[in-house]
């Protein structure tokens, strides 16, 4: 939760306990280039959940299950990391989410001694360091959430008819816009969007951009 209010000026409940909220949340963040993305904030992951919390855990599990993609954070300074690191592996193996692209953040690098940050890089030497108290490696991260989204839009060239601005302001709020150009029949616009508008921008497409 330190991690997503520094990401989106939210307010999350922060505690140092096992379990501070059961319920996700989805707030809005705001990345370079006009780009939003929807980051749902759910509780860590405990192996052998006994019984009674399941449905509890409902919600969050089915958020991670339908992600374009992950961010595991890991604390940096808890000696148990390594372990934290399996279990979540393994309950993403159980939900079916094993696929997914997941993105590993070490936090609280601003806390770490050298040989913490020694063992996570050998844990996994593809993953991001970042502070959210001093926002150092945030930068970092935000790239990184920009690739993936643009892996995950569909990149297409459309002609939009001068009466039909309402397209392009969706284009403009659920995707993203490359080029933007007024000709005789329309406005031609580059963009990408999310894959479940296919049907709403199809009728407008010129041709599919490389």
């Amino acid at each position: 939760s330190t991690l997503l209010n520094a990401l989106t000026g939210a307010h999350e409940l922060e505690a140092d306990k096992l379990i501070a909220t059961l319920y996700p949340t989805t707030p809005q963040l705001s990345l370079r280039g006009n780009q939003k993305l929807l980051v749902t904030d759910t509780v860590g992951f405990i192996r052998r959940l006994p019984h009674g919390l399941v449905e509890a855990f409902k919600a969050t599990l089915e958020e991670v299950v339908v992600a374009n993609f992950l961010i595991h954070v890991l604390d940096v300074t808890n000696p148990n990391f390594e372990h934290h690191h399996g279990t979540t592996l393994s309950v993403l193996a159980e939900l079916g989410a094993a696929d997914t692209t997941i993105v590993t953040v070490f936090n609280k690098i601003d806390a770490a001694v050298p040989e913490m940050l020694t063992r996570a890089r050998r844990l996994c030497p593809e993953a991001l360091f970042v502070s959210a108290r001093t926002r150092a490696g945030l930068d970092t991260l935000e790239s990184r959430s920009l690739e993936l989204i643009a892996d995950a839009l569909g990149s297409t060239d459309m002609l939009v008819p001068h009466d039909r601005y309402d397209v392009i302001a969706r284009l403009h709020t659920l995707g993203h816009i490359h080029e933007q150009e007024h000709e005789d029949g329309g406005v031609r616009v580059k963009g990408r969007f999310p894959p479940s508008q296919t049907g709403f921008f199809a009728p407008f497409v010129v041709a599919k951009a490389n």
